[in-house]
Parts: C-alpha cells; structure tokens; sequence
C-alpha cells in the first residue's frame, strides 16, 4: 500500500468525506482518509438515528454537486418548510415561510449516519482516494518538503494534511494551535419522538428561561427529532427519570404544541460549548469543520458551517493548481482562512448574542427582546434577509455550493 500522498485528510465523517470526494472530483490528487473508527455506525431504514443535522440548502447544493443528493433523498430525507420560533417569557414568536424566499423548503432534517454511508459510497468509487481504517494519529512532523505522519498502524507522508478530527481534533493538538473555548455549561438531550399532532414540516423552537427546546420534523408526519438544551445537573435528572416522566415534562415545557408526546426513543446527553482555533492553517495544513470550530445546536448550522469549509478549501486548491503556485503553502492557506473566518465570524458572533438575549431574564432585556422579535416578524425585509443568509442564498459561497437545484 501507498505511504505517500498529495492530501492526507484526518478524520472520515460528513466534512472529511465531503472534502474527499468533491477533491477526487475536481483533481487528480491523491488523497488518503485516515479514520479512527473501524467502521461506521451502520444506518437502519426501520428507525431514526438519534444524530440529525438541519441541511441548508447551500449544503444540499454542495452535495448535489457531488451526484449523491439524490441518493440521501432516495433513503430518507425530511423537509422542512417553515420555522417557528418563540418564547414563554413573552407571546412574541417569529416565523419563517420557504414560499418567503421562493423556495419550496427551507432544508432537510438528515440523520448524520445516512449522509456518512453515502459519501462512503461515493468515495469508494474514486480509484485515487485511499481510506485508512482504524488509524489513530499518534505523532506528526513537518519537514522540508512534506508532512510525515505516524499513526498506530504505520508511517505516512503528504504534501498537505487537513483535521476534519472533530472538536477535540488531535491533528489541532500535534500542531500547537491554540484554540478559545466557551462552556456554555449546558447539555443537550437528544432524542425520537412521535406526537399527538402531526409536525405539519415545521421546524419548531421554543427559548425557556432554562435553554432552547427544538422539535425538528421528521419524515414521518407525527415524528420529530428533539434537541433540548438544559443545564448540567436538571439535564441529567430529566436523562434519570421514567419514561412516562420525561414524555411529560417535554410536552409540556413545548406548551403542548403537538400535543402529547406518545412514544420516544433513547435519550442520549451531550455537552454544548463553543471553540473557534486562534487560526485555520499553518504551513501545509489546514483545520475544516468542527476542528476550526464548534457552535451552540440551537441554530443548526455547525455541519453546514463545515461543510462551507470544505467546498471553500476544494476551491483554493483548484485554482492554486490552475495558477501553478504551491497549494501547500501558508500564503496559499491563507486565502482558505480569511475567506472562511469572515464567513463564520457572523454566525458564531450572532449564535452567541441570541443565546445571550435570551438567557438574559432581566425586565428591561426582556422587554427589548420581545420588541425585536416582533419587529422582525413584521419587516418582511429584515425577516427575509436573515433566513436568506441561513439557507446560504449569499454571495462569496464555494463552487460546490452554487449548484442549481432545480428539478428536484
């Protein structure tokens, strides 16, 4: 087997996966994937799997591009055609209409592992992309000329590495970059429902004085994935109780908008911080996705987010080549994280001040917020623009993201 590649990208899950792919597509580089996992979790037609993601229709674009959309679609896919969002301090609430923006769906609620087994596909028929499976970085070191990797399994080398390593990313670590960590002091119980009512293709979120409590619709029509954010210790009491207890406490801290919740699935708890790395790339490497950065659930953008990472990386690279320069180079790189961090910078820096807002239960903040909640709800202008920029109709989007998508 090969020990030498063009690209080396750590990490086989979306944002890896993606990257290769989308590479294999537009160059003839040779790529390896390490993947600590011996295999992925295996993806079941006959129930949810508790790891969704809200894909924007940027993200689909980029997959489309890639020719495996229609075969996530074929599967499951679960689209969502309004968005409403509200709060229990005050009545105010705003709602977003995809027929607002022109759009037959605002996105698609898809499980994690669905998309991973069809990317996995699509990469397999790449002659020149190598997947690694169960390889562990262990050391990496950077030479005159390449990246020199070791791994539990053996040596490798490259010209460029990319940490598509998640959150606690050890290509991050090998390479010293530093990295500003909020705890939100906050989990996540995650979770399958099915409902009384059915979810009409509404994505719901409800802000409590506790945290935000989203119902997510599902493909099947009373079925919706939660994610509900509490503090540490009222999370893992709620984790604790009964089933009957739980199923209670839900629908009513939902003010019973489904109606009762009659059935659910495992609860599961994961803990909720925001990290951003100090930088994106260093001389021959680079960080995409949760290994650049990590967001609060609330606004569903963080797969979506890396995703952009990795269409916008493809892009440098591509047109280094056509230029003849270094695509490893530092000044190269560069382009990729001035490009990315001013496109994140807006969402990290407006995820945090709406969890700020409304965590804030101060009568004059309170007051403030159900003003501006109902402001926007009414300006059309102000309310378009913001579902805009969340769908990914905004301009300085990678190729990949510029697909059109019409006749799906």
């Amino acid at each position: 087997m090969d020990t030498s590649y063009d690209i080396i990208i750590v990490g086989g899950g979306m944002v890896g996966l993606t990257l290769a792919c989308a590479l294999a597509q537009r160059t003839s580089l040779s790529i390896a994937i390490l993947e600590a996992q011996s295999q992925a979790p295996v993806w079941k037609e006959e129930q949810y799997h508790h790891r969704v993601s809200a894909i924007s229709l940027s993200s689909q674009r980029i997959f489309k591009s890639l020719n495996v959309w229609d075969e996530i679609a074929k599967k499951r896919v679960s689209p969502f055609t309004k968005i409403a969002v509200w709060e229990t301090v005050s009545s105010s609430q705003i709602e977003f209409d995809s027929a607002d923006i022109a759009e037959p769906v605002l996105g698609h609620i898809i499980e994690n592992i669905l998309i991973q087994k069809v990317l996995e596909e699509k990469v397999k028929t790449y002659p020149q992309v190598t997947v690694h499976s169960a390889a562990s970085l262990v050391a990496m070191t950077e030479t005159e000329s390449a990246m020199e990797l070791v791994t539990n399994t053996g040596q490798l080398t490259a010209k460029l590495v990319v940490a598509a390593d998640g959150a606690h990313s050890q290509v991050r670590k090998q390479a010293a970059i530093p990295l500003h960590k909020h705890d939100y002091e906050q989990v996540a119980i995650v979770t399958d429902v099915e409902t009384e009512l059915e979810h009409e293709k509404v994505a719901r979120q409800v802000f409590l004085p506790t945290g935000p409590l989203a119902f997510l619709p599902l493909k099947q029509s009373h079925h919706s994935s939660i994610v509900w954010s509490l503090p540490s210790t009222e999370a893992a009491r709620l984790k604790a109780v009964d089933e009957q207890t739980f199923k209670q406490a839900l629908a009513q801290a939902f003010s019973y908008k489904l109606q009762a919740i009659t059935s659910m699935g495992e609860r599961y708890i994961f803990p909720l911080y925001k990290q951003e790395a100090d930088h994106y790339v260093k001389s021959r490497l680079a960080l995409v996705g949760d290994a650049a950065h990590t967001v609060h659930p609330m606004a569903g953008q963080g797969v979506n987010m890396g995703l952009l990472d990795a269409a916008s990386l493809v892009d440098v690279i591509v047109d280094a080549i056509h230029q003849r320069r270094d695509y490893t180079s530092l000044s190269c790189l560069r382009r990729y994280e001035r490009w990315r961090k001013a496109d994140n910078l807006a969402l990290l820096q407006g995820i945090d001040v709406i969890k700020n807002l409304f965590s804030n239960e101060k009568k004059n903040i309170s007051s403030l917020r159900a003003w501006g909640m109902d402001l926007v709800n009414r300006t059309k202008l102000i309310k378009n623009r913001f579902i805009q920029h969340a769908v990914g109709h905004r301009r300085g989007l990678p190729t990949l993201a510029t697909c059109p998508l019409t006749g799906d």
